[in-house]
């Protein structure tokens, strides 16, 4: 079917993408741990991992008075010397390059500042690493597949493959989803460029100066999958349809499902309202924030729970609310085929939740078991976590039709479905295709 033609594009909604923003920047961190430059460690089976740690030049800024309540990208412009965009310093803050310092007895202490619409306060201390390489000026134009389950002239949806990160952003300057549709938006599109991709596939960037950092690199972007997982994924290609595409997602007015292959059986119907914020330790991971009034329910040994006190008092470490409902569809005695409905969108929130339930998502080198990893790779060559954007729901952005999307899961993760539950394909037919 065709959808008609949009009304003229409405002034751009600057404040309704912006506050949508803040909070996509706390929903998705981008997997592939290269891109945080953080010396990481694999907490299940304690073996270190060797990555190079970036040498990248330390900035030590302290806010004046003048700055207090403002927002952490507009501050670190005004203050780091040499000058910075508002862009290039929000971009800083989404990719864990800023920490404030807070020094107590003698004892200074970082936490992270990770979202850009954090209000600063005055006297505060932050402490910024900037990137040696600097991100490209615009959005290369690659020809790589994808994957199209629908489109028309106001947004495209895709299945994602895995190993395909979402948009560029630091060690994924390219071959990302946003460089994919670029491509295929000035070649191949039946619907036209939209208006985020010239006839070159050039991005297009729209508003003043100090709006740039809306687009930036994930022209269209609403929401995000991580790296090793698959399934759908909605861009907007016009403004009009970003706007209220943003403000679907911020309302959660969007019902998401997924298909996870777990270690062990998480249960029928389970409901999980846990709250999830950044580990204090650990910073490349996620955690269930735990209950205060249980004693070291966090699993951080006492002296490591006093080097980080005032990380766990900070807002950043206080979690927020995550709600997900999990349905074993099949346990075969070793593995579960499960379905996940997330009524939030945080980081990680299925393979944080399904790892706190002592069920974690088989495949997933962060939070799974590391002997059943090793297996999954040397006997099918897999090596992701099995989780997949099954189903999607939401109202189209210009018509208000509702609008059902369903994506196979990728020939890998069937492989692997189809052993656990071999009759799956009579029951869900459209995840096995």
């Amino acid at each position: 079917m065709l959808w008609a033609k949009p009304p003229p594009v409405s002034n751009f909604d600057l404040s309704s993408i912006e506050a949508f923003e803040a909070a996509l920047d706390l929903e998705d961190l981008e997997e592939n741990v290269d891109s945080l430059g953080y010396d990481v460690r694999d907490v299940e089976d304690g073996n270190h991992v060797s990555l190079p740690i970036k040498e990248d030049p330390i900035k030590i800024v302290t806010v004046p008075d003048k700055l207090k309540g403002k927002r952490i990208d507009a501050v670190l412009a005004k203050l780091l010397e040499p000058e910075q965009s508002r862009s290039a310093c929000g971009n800083l803050v989404a990719d864990g390059c800023v920490h404030q310092i807070i020094t107590k007895n003698g004892t200074e202490n970082e936490v992270l500042l990770d979202r850009k619409a954090f209000k600063v306060e005055a006297g505060m201390t932050l402490k910024v690493t900037l990137p040696k390489k600097e991100r490209p000026d615009e959005i290369i134009a690659q020809n790589i597949p994808l994957k199209i389950i629908y489109e028309d002239e106001h947004m495209v949806v895709i299945n994602k493959d895995a190993g395909m990160v979402v948009h560029p952003a630091a060690g994924n300057w390219d071959g990302t989803v946003v460089n994919a549709l670029a491509y295929y938006l000035a070649n191949d599109s039946p619907y036209g460029t939209g208006d985020f991709v010239d006839g070159d596939g050039k991005s297009t960037l729209i508003g003043n100066d100090d709006d740039d950092d809306i687009l930036s690199l994930r022209p269209g972007i609403v929401h995000r999958l991580d790296k090793g997982t698959t399934g759908i994924l909605i861009v907007s290609k016009t403004v009009e349809a970003l706007t209220k595409l943003s403000e679907a997602f911020a309302s959660r007015k969007v019902k998401k499902t997924y298909l996870a292959v777990t270690v062990g059986n998480p249960g029928k119907r389970v409901k999980i309202d846990k709250p999830i914020g950044r580990h204090p330790i650990h910073r490349q991971k996620m955690r269930v924030v735990p209950d205060p009034h249980r004693k070291n329910s966090s699993g951080i040994s006492p002296k490591d729970r006093l080097r980080f006190k005032n990380s766990f008092q900070s807002s950043s470490q206080s979690g927020r609310r995550a709600l997900s409902f999990v349905d074993a569809l099949q346990f075969d005695g070793k593995l579960s085929l499960v379905q996940v409905r997330i009524e939030t969108g945080r980081t990680h929130q299925i393979r944080v939740h399904l790892q706190d339930r002592h069920t974690p998502i088989y495949g997933d080198d962060v939070y799974g078991i590391s002997d059943w990893n090793k297996r999954l790779q040397k006997v099918h060559g897999i090596e992701r976590p099995l989780l997949h954007a099954h189903r999607l729901e939401i109202s189209h952005p210009i018509t208000g039709e509702h609008m059902v999307f369903i994506a196979p899961m990728s020939e890998d993760m069937v492989s692997i479905a189809k052993g656990i539950w071999p009759d799956g394909p009579n029951v869900i037919p459209d995840a096995y295709k």
